[in-house]
């Protein structure tokens, strides 16, 4: 909740805590990606164990970073070959639909917020068009990759999914949180950019992965710290801002250009030979 006591910081204090912290983000998301033992464990693991245990939060928090918490330490499993690890790939696709069913349920029946949750439904289908592959090539690292058919359906998949978890956020959070958000949500698109150099190996294929990471950590810092969140991140600005996002001609706004965005992804997949999975074994031969 806002306190109307605590007054808004400067204008530049809070653009500069936020790119300190978007940056932070985005180096440990990169690195936890690359490296799911040495980079996922110490970055994810155990601050995600520490604030279940010492931060109590309440039921919701708790659910949701022990559901992510899980991932991170089956992606550890799937690390050391302990099972197939394109079984986990095929499983995070499964969460991702989850994840976004979730959400939208929660703006339709809480939050009654229509066009949003028609655009959750749509970026829940839009999964179908997406592929995930456990890079065992890879010139270093140990992670996987999710792309559509062509690397323009990974892109419009990805700004649709962003539009549409930034307009969640801002119902469900406040507006300091948003703004919190707002780093989550660009690190994974700032770090597609700065893999590209790294080929097929890198680029738009890291996204989800990206994505899955900084929520991750969001996750653990948004809980272990929302007091310290809400009070430096709180700008009268950005709190203007997210009141235009919410009036209704912007959210039919966003609602089409989110069902535009998938209906391409669907198309274009169609057109490439159509939607594609087959089931991994669970145990390498």
């Amino acid at each position: 909740m806002k306190d109307p006591k605590t007054p808004a910081c400067g204008k530049a204090d809070v653009l500069i805590k936020w790119i300190m912290f978007t940056a932070a983000i985005l180096g440990m998301a990169i690195f936890s990606a690359f490296y799911p033992i040495w980079g996922n464990v110490p970055m994810i693991v155990v601050p995600s164990i520490l604030v279940l245990i010492f931060a109590k939060p309440v039921f919701f928090e708790r659910l949701k970073l022990t559901t992510l918490l899980t991932m991170r330490v089956l992606i550890v499993f799937a690390a050391l070959r302990l099972f197939n690890p394109q079984v986990y790939v095929d499983l995070i696709m499964l969460a991702l639909i989850v994840n976004i069913l979730e959400a939208t349920l929660t703006d339709l029946l809480r939050y009654k917020k229509y066009f949003n949750a028609v655009s959750g439904f749509a970026v829940a289908v839009g999964v179908a068009a997406l592929r995930g592959l456990w890079q065992w090539e890879a010139p270093f690292g140990d992670y996987y990759l999710t792309r559509g058919v062509i690397p323009a359906v990974t892109l419009m998949y990805a700004i649709a999914y962003t539009i549409w978890n930034w307009i969640f956020v801002t119902n469900e959070f406040s507006d300091s949180v948003a703004l919190m958000h707002v780093g989550f949500l660009s690190a994974p698109l700032l770090g597609c950019l700065f893999t590209m150099g790294m080929g097929v190996y890198g680029g738009l294929g890291m996204w989800l992965l990206l994505r899955a990471n900084s929520l991750a950590i969001g996750g653990w810092m948004q809980i272990g710290a929302k007091d310290w969140f809400e009070r430096e991140f709180r700008s009268e600005r950005f709190s203007r801002f997210v009141a235009w996002t919410k009036k209704r001609n912007v959210q039919i706004a966003a609602m089409l250009i989110n069902l535009v965005l998938i209906g391409a992804c669907i198309v274009i997949t169609m057109m490439h030979g159509g939607v594609g999975f087959e089931f991994s074994p669970f145990f390498l031969d």
